[in-house]
């Protein structure tokens, strides 16, 4: 099973019989970009194999180029995380495979690295991989870390008033031995095996944090990288570490030759955004004002029982950050700051906050600055300038103090002894707050809302809202050898490198999917029998006809299309409007004559057990619809494929809130700075919402399915032209304004053909590549290559050629030669 072959120079080895030919394309750009050490975005079709072609490309030049550093594989969810680690495993295995068959028989056989091995692990929360019998049977995970860090704070392990054996347990292995497994590949579930295995019985959470530091692959969430409240930077820095520990040269002032893979990376700029922005109410500035009470008694006491500690941390503080937030690293993940600029962290503590009370003083008085700002009858946005001068002149504060907050604060808990950090989670939202308000005066705005839900409650809201997404990212791209952009919904590509701030970017690419028969049929539906236009708009959405056509297009396909039926709405009260008039009008009973019909909310475990019956009505035969909502769980992280999808319709183009002010705040800043119109990035963004939401249905080769684009807006070029080329690619002429019943019709057709029994070619030219077919696309591409240059070099080369017949000529000749030749060359 599987087989190797080579791109250039570079062996590669795949794990699998058959390759596809935009596989091969997409390592071809991969291996360009990894060559010019640049960055990469890629968008390649779901259901090809984006995955296992990553893997397989980028071990394969980890093992050709033993300098190179380590991958960081990003995904989103826990089980893209553990589909992801499989697929390594499959690759790594296959290559041990071949390396062990490869040896002479009376040769010795290598270990552990030099057979192929690598040592490669998955990164989850506490809740994920916690295995202590009490903790692991809390659901919250507030609540898992607030146990844990109970269990395992060095203060509470020194008092020996409570303790968790798998930790310590991890303590001790660590004291015995540098690495605590050898070289493998092990998933979040391998490691809570090992966890509750007597031979090692040492926290998974914990130990999984420390492989990261040897590993020559680290799978985990986007915010481990992204969110600088659980960075692991320092644990990712630098290339695997040698054996005893040391680690290999390269430090946080130099590009590490790592290499970054954001994977379903199509909404990167909104996590980046939230990252970094801070949301501040009434409630939880009272709960801050009770929390530097607490701290101030705590402060108190600590005085009067051991006062060398607050000494201790104030000679610290002299020294700087760096010495300051030496903490225990339990503590540590819980604690991270926001991004600071690297100089900022070698600077000393403001002579104002270092002393403890000094500093809860002053965090009391940014408090009641922030209750008195909080109280304004309209909404206002204000620039972070305007907020620091007016806390200098309002509350008498040194807005120079205002960027060591964080850091200042994350020093005091550790030095309490602090570990019910939860407790105190207010208190940190303020100093997030002023810390990222006092670093960075472009990029951000304050923005204070009295009415946020817009339902007359008036609930005051103070927001720090981050606008440029390149901040959160910018440290990865200044890190990192090569960061690598992908997702089968990534276009327009060249909008991600604008907006994040990417510089080298060597390969941006959208590869089409090759089938030998179309199994995608989209389809646009502009108005319904009676010919009225069908659309989400604003303005047409109390139109009783473009409801009864939404209404009469869904009784139509749960007629004609077999097995399983998903909708999309543009958000949830327009779901909910859309349901109450159907309600009304009786479509819903019509429907559930003929499929179940489910729904999801934004309840998470009342959409997932709506999930499960969904899929048992689907595997029963009867069918089903599922209603869901565009931006919603279902559209972002769940597929429907074979049976489970063979249609999916779009009600509306999903665009955000236009009056919200924070969306209003990001399109003038993009404008300003990005010279990027509003209408460009609303209709970007919101048809990578619709794409992703069409893909959730193709998660294969040999699956099939209806995309409807229900709205006639999608008509437009400006619309149409964001669709991703490998949908865009199947999209008929006539498919483009349609009827609803036509529609219907179309689909009830592609069904009937999809049905029919089909055999896949092999060879060039084929969807599915055998290792034979693909020497001969790889001489087909050489021979097309050769004669590119050819063509090139034969616009100089005859007067090259009798450049240099005359120069072979005796020297010197005549004048007149000597002018001859200048005409030939000219």
């Amino acid at each position: 099973m599987g087989f190797t072959f080579h791109i250039g120079e570079l062996r590669v080895f795949f794990p699998y019989d058959t390759i596809y030919p935009e596989q091969y394309r997409y390592m071809c750009e991969l291996k360009r970009a990894l060559d010019a050490k640049g960055n990469s975005v890629l968008e390649m079709p779901t259901g090809t194999g984006k995955t296992v072609t990553l893997f397989s490309l980028i071990t394969s030049y980890q093992w050709a180029h033993p300098e190179l550093g380590r991958l960081v594989y990003c995904t989103r969810t826990v089980p893209e995380m553990s589909k992801a680690v499989e697929e390594l495993r499959k690759v790594i295995d296959f290559r041990v495979e071949v390396l062990a068959k490869e040896l002479d028989a009376g040769s010795e056989a290598p270990k552990g690295l030099a057979a192929g091995h690598i040592l490669a692990v998955g990164l989850s929360a506490r809740r994920n991989m916690c295995v202590h019998p009490e903790v692991s049977k809390e659901g919250d995970r507030e609540r898992v870390d607030e146990m844990c860090r109970q269990l395992t704070a060095p203060w509470t392990r020194e008092k020996k008033t409570a303790s968790c054996v798998h930790f310590e347990k991890y303590e001790s292995a660590l004291g015995q031995q540098s690495q605590l497994l050898d070289t493998g590949i092990y998933t979040i579930e391998d490691l809570r095996v090992k966890g509750m295995d007597k031979e090692y019985g040492w926290c998974p959470y914990y130990a999984a944090r420390r492989l990261i530091q040897a590993s020559s692959v680290v799978v985990l969430n986007y915010q481990y990288v992204l969110d600088p409240k659980v960075s692991l930077a320092s644990s990712l820095g630098g290339a695997p570490s040698l054996p005893g520990g040391k680690m290999r040269a390269g430090g946080l002032s130099s590009i590490e030759p790592s290499i970054v893979v954001f994977d379903e990376a199509h909404n990167i700029d909104d996590v980046c955004i939230e990252s970094l922005s801070v949301k501040l109410n009434r409630q939880r500035l009272d709960q801050s004002s009770g929390n530097l009470t607490r701290l101030g008694n705590e402060i108190e006491r600590v005085k009067k029982e051991d006062a060398s500690r607050l000494q201790e941390e104030y000679k610290r503080l002299v020294q700087g950050l760096r010495q300051a937030g030496q903490i225990d690293e339990a503590m540590a993940d819980q604690l991270q700051s926001p991004v600071l600029p690297e100089d900022l962290v070698s600077e000393a503590i403001p002579g104002n906050i270092r002393r403890a009370e000094h500093f809860i003083a002053l965090l009391r008085r940014i408090v009641n600055f922030c209750r008195r700002y909080l109280h304004v009858e309209r909404a206002q946005c204000e620039g972070p300038l305007s907020i620091c001068h007016k806390l200098e002149e309002d509350a008498e504060v040194d807005s120079k103090s205002l960027k060591f907050c964080h850091e200042r604060l994350r020093s005091l808990l550790n030095t309490l002894q602090v570990s019910n950090l939860e407790e105190f989670t207010p208190i940190t939202k303020v100093a997030d707050f002023v810390t990222l308000l006092g670093t960075y005066s472009q990029g951000f705005t304050i923005i204070v809302d009295p009415y946020p839900e817009a339902q007359g409650i008036y609930d005051p809201t103070l927001i720090l809202r981050c606008l440029d997404a390149s901040i959160a990212i910018r440290p990865v791209l200044k890190r990192y050898q090569s960061v690598v952009l992908t997702s089968g919904t990534i276009s327009p590509l060249e909008m991600y490198p604008k907006i994040l701030g990417m510089s080298n970017v060597v390969a941006t690419e959208s590869f089409s999917i090759t089938m030998e028969r179309k199994c995608l049929c989209p389809l646009i539906v502009t108005h319904g029998p009676d010919q009225v236009p069908i659309s989400s708009r604003f303005s047409l959405r109390e139109d009783p006809s473009v409801v009864q056509n939404y209404g009469s297009l869904l009784e139509q396909l749960v007629q004609t299309v077999p097995d399983g039926l998903v909708c999309f709405f543009t958000s949830y009260r327009y779901l909910e409007q859309v349901l109450e008039k159907w309600y009304e009008t009786g479509v819903i009973s019509r429907v559930l004559k003929h499929k179940l019909l489910f729904i999801e909310t934004a309840d998470v475990v009342a959409t997932t057990y709506a999930l499960n019956l969904y899929r048992q009505a689907c595997d029963s035969g009867q069918g089903a619809v599922f209603l869901s909502v565009a931006r919603g769980k279902v559209a972002e992280g769940i597929d429907f494929d074979r049976h489970y999808g063979r249609c999916v319709v779009l009600f509306g183009v999903p665009f955000q809130y236009t009056l919200s002010r924070e969306l209003r705040a990001r399109l003038e800043f993009l404008r300003q700075h990005y010279d990027i119109k509003e209408s460009e990035f609303l209709n970007f963004d919101a048809m990578r919402q619709a794409s992703q939401c069409l893909g959730r249905v193709i998660r294969s080769k040999r699956d099939y399915g209806v995309m409807i684009f229900a709205d006639q807006r999608y008509a437009r070029s400006d619309k149409r032209s964001k669709i991703p080329d490998w949908i865009r690619h199947f999209l008929e002429p006539g498919h483009v304004f349609m009827a609803s019943d036509l529609a219907v019709e179309a689909a009830g057709n592609f069904l009937l053909q999809m049905s029919q029994p089909f055999e896949e070619k092999t060879g060039v030219g084929a969807s599915v590549l055998t290792p034979q077919a693909l020497q001969e696309l790889q001489a087909e591409d050489s021979k097309a290559s050769d004669s590119k240059e050819m063509e090139k070099s034969a616009i100089f080369a005859p007067p090259l050629k009798r450049l240099k017949l005359n120069l072979s000529t005796p020297p010197d000749p005549p004048s007149s030669n000597l002018d001859a030749v200048s005409k030939q060359i000219w």
